[in-house]
């Protein structure tokens, strides 16, 4: 019996880019004449909705951050310190010093930078569909809760040095 291997630890099977898990898995397959469903389930990461939404490896999570202004970067960080996927606007403009409705330009440019990164121009990183504004009493918008994929998350975390 041949006890030799390379070992993966499904943290960093979840860290790798899409492309390259499923070169993984189909390798894995071939040798071992099929990945049962439950062993591919505890290995692979959360499959995404949509192929648009971002899925940013440790070190794409690292170029997109060098690649960012100052807002940006706090908004990242947000991110990146919240204890899930998902972080509060209010929390990003308080870190900014702003309003919650002037964050436009900083959507903006991680949108920019995101495309530049992914090469993808329909890609995105923030989800806001599963949650519902919150306004005052006024209707003024005052927050939001934003969700990004449970691998960029973590390749936010690794790249900053948070885990």
């Amino acid at each position: 019996m041949n006890t030799s291997g390379i070992f993966i630890t499904a943290d960093h099977v979840a860290s790798l880019p899409k492309q390259e898990q499923d070169f993984l898995f189909g390798i894995i397959s071939r040798r071992q004449g099929g990945v049962t469903e439950a062993v591919a389930s505890r290995s692979a990461p959360q499959e995404v909705e949509d192929e648009h939404f971002a899925e940013l490896s440790p070190g794409q999570a690292r170029d997109f951050y060098a690649g960012c202004g100052a807002k940006t970067r706090k908004a990242i960080d947000v991110i990146a310190d919240s204890s899930s996927r998902h972080f509060q606007i209010a929390d990003v403009a308080k870190a900014i010093g702003v309003e919650p409705s002037d964050l436009s330009g900083v959507w903006g440019g991680l949108t920019r930078r995101l495309k530049t990164i992914t090469g993808d121009s329909d890609a995105y990183l923030i989800d806001w569909t599963k949650s519902e504004p919150v306004l005052d009493e006024e209707e003024n918008y005052i927050d939001h809760t934003g969700e990004v994929t449970e691998m960029t998350y973590n390749s936010f975390r690794k790249a900053l040095g948070r885990r």
